[in-house]
């Protein structure tokens, strides 16, 4: 049932085509054998094997049957499940206030165990409550990359979620964290990114613990006076809003944050405010993998509308895939877009677009901008990351996006030895650096 429709086989077939577009982006290796699997808690027809007319009734059995890449969508309905994830899967509910999985005090709800390309969403997720020694959790990430958590209800847990164990480029974007005695808890882990979330009446809302390199942004703190707690953490937090308290705890007590920004040696901080939960602006974001890790960027589509949607159609048709950083310069940028590898040339078919410039938008270090030649009304699919503040190409050129997460790998792909290829193409890298694939989230 979806809305109280019974749905036959034949819609079922149709519902799969469905899914499969409009599914939050999960950038994977598909294969032709890709499906979706259905579980509905309430099926009365059984016996729950996995075919078509007979979806299953656990969830965890539908991802023991998962090969790499299925979706899984789940039926509203209540699953007393304690979840474990080990395979690269979608698991999608049907209406997030409706298809809960409910971890009965049991201990942790969802665990993603050693995983790559998970995508979780659209769940009310609750009651991770251990009664032994061990904390409870919504949804823990345990030594895995590229973990989404994406428009989540996590209510009613002792840990919301929890990144840790060396985890990377896990996205946390969106999700209501309410009423968890800690919202989340990000510990020795690095380049994940915690974007446009709801922390509201925790009992503390976020432990920085051993982390680094992560982003903090865009997320609404209302959880008493007790917001943060930092330990022996260097991240990256700014234009959050923490409400009417504005204290955060370190190893050595609390601190009143009235003022403009707070520097810390171990953490890099902008802990001025939003204005208020309307000045919070959504963006695209774009994750970007390379064969020296992944880049995440958000690109300001407001200020920018132009070249972000040239960049982001570019993306949706996998222009990108394969092409190759030609022109790198340390201490400057990093450019690609234009050429695969063995050096042939590549055209957009979305042809030239204008100069498009907005003076809130400069070439700050890991600022992504369009390329062109003499004529400013030239660029097409080529783009620059600079690598380093670069002022002088402000006005000039069309920056429109920043990095978020991965400057790493910004410095990494800067920093190899370059040489002149194929007769002419100075700078050009000596081994090769191409761009997997580019992702976009929050069209």
């Amino acid at each position: 049932m979806i809305g109280g429709i019974t749905i036959n086989k034949i819609q079922i077939v149709a519902l799969s085509c469905i899914l499969l577009f409009i599914t939050p982006s999960i950038q994977t290796q598909k294969t032709d054998n890709n499906s979706v699997i259905f579980v509905d808690d309430d099926n009365t027809l059984g016996p729950w094997d996995g075919s078509i007319e007979h979806p299953f009734f656990f969830i965890q059995d539908a991802i023991n049957a998962a090969i790499p890449y299925d979706t899984i969508f789940i039926f509203n309905g209540i699953y007393y499940e304690n979840i474990i994830i080990k395979t690269s899967i979608s698991l999608i509910g049907e209406e997030k206030e409706n298809t809960i999985i409910d971890g009965d005090n049991r201990g942790g709800v969802i665990s993603v165990e050693d995983g790559n390309s998970i995508l979780i969403t659209n769940f009310t997720i609750q009651h991770g409550i251990d009664t032994t020694e061990k904390r409870g959790y919504g949804i823990s990430s345990n030594t895995s990359n590229d973990v989404r958590i994406i428009s989540n209800i996590i209510t009613n847990n002792e840990d919301g979620i929890i990144i840790q164990k060396k985890s990377q480029y896990c996205l946390i974007i969106q999700n209501e964290i309410v009423g968890n005695e800690l919202g989340f808890d990000l510990c020795t882990s690095t380049n994940n990114l915690i974007y446009e979330n709801k922390f509201i009446d925790n009992t503390l809302g976020l432990i920085l613990f051993n982390s680094s390199n992560n982003c903090i942004l865009k997320n609404i703190f209302d959880n008493g006076e007790k917001h943060i707690k930092f330990y022996n953490s260097y991240d990256t937090i700014y234009n959050n809003y923490w409400g009417k308290s504005r204290r955060i705890f370190f190893i050595f007590g609390y601190k009143s944050l009235f003022g403009t920004n707070l520097i810390i040696p171990w953490i890099r901080c902008d802990f001025k405010p939003a204005r208020s939960i309307d000045a919070i602006e959504s963006n695209p974001l774009a994750i970007m993998d390379t064969t020296k890790g992944k880049m995440i960027f958000e690109l300001y589509s407001s200020k920018t509308p132009v070249t972000v949607q040239n960049f982001i159609s570019l993306s949706n048709i996998d222009f990108y895939e394969n092409i190759v950083f030609h022109r790198v310069i340390d201490d400057f940028v990093i450019q690609g877009g234009g050429y695969y590898s063995n050096g042939t040339d590549v055209e957009s078919p979305l042809g030239t677009i204008d100069l498009e410039i907005h003076p809130e938008v400069r070439h700050e270090d890991g600022a992504i901008s369009m390329a062109r030649t003499n004529d400013p009304n030239s660029a097409t699919s080529q783009f620059f990351i600079c690598d380093g503040k670069q002022t002088h190409l402000d006005d000039n050129y069309a920056a429109f996006g920043t990095l978020l997460v991965g400057f790493s790998v910004l410095r990494a792909i800067a920093s190899v030895e370059t040489e002149t290829k194929y007769g002419f193409m100075k700078d050009w890298p000596v081994d090769n650096i191409e761009i997997n694939w580019i992702d976009i989230l929050n069209k």
